[in-house]
């Protein structure tokens, strides 16, 4: 097949451009001639050709339709048997990966905001939400595509809900991850040389969170926790796009500013896996997050919130534990402590890698090739 694949970013620092990367490189793998179209990449496979889509930095809310407008065109200019998209900022047509559903994403932050709350008159008055559900609308109210990607029953449920797409148009694919990059071999080989580098003394218990987004994924709970725990030993390991400006800042309202190690982006977030002890995200909202998956493949305890993809996942007392409330400290707290224990925490670290096993990427996209084949032209 030819295949087209569109989304801004095809690297391994983001939640979907991560994914992107993984098709890509695995249907360029199976002998597809495949081509990427997006602004920012990590080119690791020769086989694979990259279009270069302009990018428009400012005003941010113009951002998604101005993607939309430059790949349809660039698109438009070469045949292709197929086109895999990842988003509403993506050209229409092609086989919808829906890696999130952001109308259900703004009736449920409605519900961790109080109605006269500046965070609600924010969301309210952000230029950004109108601009994507109306291109979220397009393609999915519009039925304009060629099939559709839900990671989980419950992002079916909500495509049927919010735009009424129809159960036979709805193929159900969770996300994966990479056995190869994500193991406790692997990361047992690298735990010393990676604690060191941090800074991380032997008696330190280090939390690691991997995020790109700090208010929805949950960073405010986390210090909450450890300011109820009162533990000297804990250090938090911050990886992710946000800036570290503002993750210091907000450890330093908490008063621990000393506990959190703020490290930014990586290509490599197996490397602070080697790092960590327990792994956590009580997240407000999600489709299916692979950081829980690779949490889990590398041997990292995990402790999330009741999500759709950590219900899929997470076995209590197995693997990790979930929440129930991601804006509660103290619910939060109470998981960690159980963590705490050494013994404990090597039992769950011991059994992860092997309840999630059938997830590992390539199992998960033999079926999104097979999507990609039945929806040729």
């Amino acid at each position: 097949m030819r295949v087209a694949l569109a989304f801004p970013g095809c690297h391994r620092r983001g939640g979907v451009e991560r994914v992107v990367f993984e098709c890509a490189k695995f249907l360029a793998g199976r002998g597809h001639e495949v081509t990427v179209y997006a602004r920012e990449w990590e080119a690791t496979d020769a086989a694979i050709i990259y279009e270069a889509i302009q990018h428009r930095a400012r005003p941010a809310f113009l951002r998604a339709p101005f993607f939309l407008r430059e790949s349809t065109r660039r698109i438009r200019t070469k045949s292709y048997d197929v086109l895999g998209t990842f988003g509403c900022e993506c050209p229409v047509g092609g086989v919808y990966w829906a890696a999130s559903i952001h109308r259900a994403w703004l009736d449920r932050a409605k519900t961790f905001r109080s109605r006269m709350s500046a965070a609600r008159w924010k969301q309210r008055f952000n230029p950004v939400h109108p601009v994507l559900l109306a291109l979220e609308r397009r393609h999915l109210g519009d039925m304009a595509y060629r099939k559709v990607i839900a990671l989980t029953p419950e992002v079916k449920t909500d495509l049927r809900q919010y735009y009424g797409v129809p159960e036979d148009d709805v193929v159900v694919i969770p996300n994966g991850y990479s056995p190869e990059e994500f193991n406790p071999e692997r990361r047992g080989e690298r735990r010393n040389s990676m604690r060191a580098k941090l800074g991380l003394a032997p008696g330190h218990v280090a939390l690691l969170f991997v995020a790109n987004e700090l208010e929805r994924k949950g960073y405010r709970t986390i210090l909450a926790a450890m300011r109820e725990l009162r533990c000297p030993e804990l250090r938090l390991i911050v990886v992710g796009r946000s800036d570290v400006r503002s993750v210091k800042k907000m450890a330093a309202e908490f008063g621990l500013d000393d506990q959190v190690l703020a490290c930014g982006a990586t290509c490599d977030v197996a490397s602070f896996h080697a790092a960590g002890d327990i792994f956590v995200l009580p997240t407000q909202y999600e489709a299916f997050c692979l950081a829980i998956l690779e949490a889990l493949g590398s041997g990292l305890p995990v402790i999330t919130s009741k999500v759709p993809g950590a219900e899929n996942a997470i076995q209590p007392g197995l693997n990790g534990y979930l929440i129930e409330d991601p804006l509660s400290g103290p619910q939060l707290a109470k998981m960690i402590r159980k963590v705490l224990d050494k013994d404990k925490r090597s039992a769950l670290s011991e059994q992860a890698p092997e309840t999630v096993v059938h997830f590992q990427w390539p199992s998960v996209l033999n079926r999104y090739e097979e999507v990609l084949k039945n929806a040729q032209q």
